[in-house]
C-alpha cells in the first residue's frame, strides 16, 4: 500500500478542517458523544457526473482503540485507490473518537464501482487483517437524487442508529 498523504501542512489549513469538522457536528444536531471528525472529499472518475447517485456508508468499531489510528491510515490509502474506479463519485472517511468508530461514505452512479472496490487486493487484505479485531462491520446504503454533502454522513450515521440490523439499505426509487 501507498504511503498517506498529509493534507493538514499548513495552519489556515488546520483551522478550515476544523471549522468544517465544528459546522458539521452543530449542523447534525447530535451530542457530544457523537462528534465526528471528518477527512476532505476526494473526487473520482465519475466525480462530474448528473442523475441520482448511491450513496455507502460503513462503519467499523475496533475493540482496542490503539487500532484506530492504523485503520484510518489504511482507509485513507483505500479511499485513493477508490478514486481511480469507474463510477466512483467522490469518497471521505470519518471517526467518531468518543463512540470509537470510524469508516468511510462513498458515493457511486452505480453498484458495479462498489462492488469492484470490495475485491480490490487492499481492500479484501485490510478486511482479513481487521475482521476479527473488532465488531462487524456494519453498512447503510441508499439512493440520492441529489449530489451527497458531509449531510450524507449524517443520514447514514443515523440509518444505522435506528436498528440493530448490520446493513441497512433503501432501495433505489422506482426499482421493485
Amino acid at each position: 500500500m501507498r504511503t498517506v498523504r498529509q493534507p493538514l501542512k499548513t495552519m489556515p489549513g488546520i483551522a478550515r478542517w476544523l471549522r468544517r469538522n465544528w459546522r458539521h457536528h452543530r449542523d447534525s444536531g447530535s451530542g457530544a458523544a457523537d462528534f465526528v471528525i471528518l477527512s476532505d472529499w476526494k473526487r473520482g472518475p465519475a466525480a462530474a457526473s448528473e442523475g441520482s447517485f448511491m450513496v455507502s456508508l460503513t462503519q467499523y468499531t475496533p475493540l482496542r482503540m490503539a487500532d484506530s489510528l492504523d485503520i484510518w491510515r489504511l482507509s485513507e490509502t483505500l479511499c485513493d485507490q477508490l478514486t481511480t474506479i469507474d463510477g466512483a463519485v467522490a469518497v471521505m472517511t470519518y471517526v467518531q473518537p468518543f463512540r470509537r468508530r470510524l469508516g468511510s461514505v462513498s458515493v457511486w452512479t452505480d453498484k458495479r464501482g462498489l462492488t469492484k472496490f470490495i475485491a480490490l487486493p487492499d481492500h479484501v487484505e485490510t478486511m482479513d487483517k481487521y475482521r476479527d479485531r473488532g465488531l462487524p462491520l456494519r453498512s447503510a446504503t441508499w439512493w440520492s437524487e441529489d449530489r451527497p454533502g458531509d449531510a450524507a454522513l449524517t443520514r447514514g450515521l443515523r440509518m444505522l442508529a435506528s436498528t440493530a440490523q448490520r446493513r441497512v439499505r433503501e432501495t433505489r426509487p422506482g426499482a421493485s
